[in-house]
């Protein structure tokens, strides 16, 4: 092989290994499945019931393609994940429910669902990988050591210490701004 085979060589494969690190750890792109106005209206809804459209961008790529990961994992629709109370259980309080309700008429509905279209037509970078379980501690009951209820354990989080849910205290956890990613 001549020094310019070899050099066109290594170059290539350079290119592919990084290709292959960047994509292994960033979790590749956005969305990555098919979906409708109904899911599109849905998964808005969750998502400014969830933020009000007022979390820092990331956390909320986080959370769409959280919804994105669970109807994948489960052979869903976007819209049986995000209908209250969602399946699996996304958040089965009334007030969230009255939250998801009243969002359609938001003042920036249409922002939130043109930021959810961009997500879902793969427009970001996906932060989350594979993960399946999001929560944002500040609404989770606070906590002094042990006195969590069984399943949950007491964890320093950006909001203080707060009783978690076993599957947001574990190794695969993700804090992006004030969310928990597992």
């Amino acid at each position: 092989m001549t020094r310019g085979g070899r050099v066109f060589f290594f170059s290539i494969l350079g290119i592919g290994l990084a290709w292959f690190f960047f994509r292994k750890n960033s979790g590749g792109m956005t969305g990555g499945m098919r979906y409708d106005e109904g899911d599109l209206n849905a998964v808005t809804r969750t998502l400014l019931a969830e933020t009000s459209f007022n979390r820092p961008e990331l956390e909320m790529v986080g959370i769409v393609q959280v919804i994105v990961n669970r109807a994948k994992s489960n052979g869903i629709t976007l819209t049986e994940v995000s209908v209250p109370p969602g399946i699996p259980n996304w958040n089965s309080s009334a007030k969230f429910r009255e939250r998801w309700e009243e969002s359609t008429g938001y003042p920036q509905f249409s922002r939130a669902r043109d930021f959810v279209e961009k997500v879902l037509d793969g427009g970001f970078q996906n932060p989350i990988g594979d993960r399946v379980q999001f929560l944002h501690p500040r609404g989770m009951p606070t906590c002094t050591g042990d006195n969590c209820p069984s399943g949950r354990s007491c964890v320093d989080t950006v909001a203080g210490l707060r009783c978690l849910p076993q599957w947001s205290t574990g190794a695969n956890v993700l804090e992006i701004d004030g969310a928990r990613f597992s």
